[in-house]
């Protein structure tokens, strides 16, 4: 089977390449706002993308041998989330607060940046032109 893979990630990481991953294993790089084709032998695999720390969830794929298009986006709860902390953080200094209510804040946005990780992209399959 042939997949088309179009990355879609807007602006975060643009100018960089991202990995994609076939069963763990690096396959290949595709940049911004790029299709890429590849053939597929495999029964079965697992995709999943790469940049540094930044991950998608696998994404597990059959071959039946119909072609496939694929489309790689950011996670969009990521980035609204990431913009509110951002706004948030900007705000702290107008609002006066506490040294323990910096600091609790700043806890809050480590433990949403260390689990979203492993969520920051998202593998769909596109289906009638979506």
């Amino acid at each position: 089977m042939k997949l088309y893979i179009t990355r879609k990630t807007g602006f975060y990481g643009m100018a960089t390449p991202i990995t994609i991953l076939k069963n763990g294993k690096k396959w290949f790089a595709i940049g911004n706002n790029s299709t890429k084709t590849v053939e597929v032998l495999e029964n079965e695999l697992d995709l999943q993308v790469s940049f540094y720390l930044l991950k998608s969830e696998p994404f597990h794929l059959k071959n039946d041998g119909l072609d496939k298009e694929l489309k790689i986006t950011m996670n969009p709860m990521l980035v609204g989330n990431y913009l509110i902390f951002f706004v948030l953080m900007l705000l702290i200094p107008a609002t006066r607060m506490p040294l323990i209510a910096i600091l609790l804040f700043l806890v809050l946005y480590f433990v949403f940046l260390i689990t979203s990780l492993k969520k920051a992209y998202v593998i769909k399959e596109k289906s009638n032109g979506t």
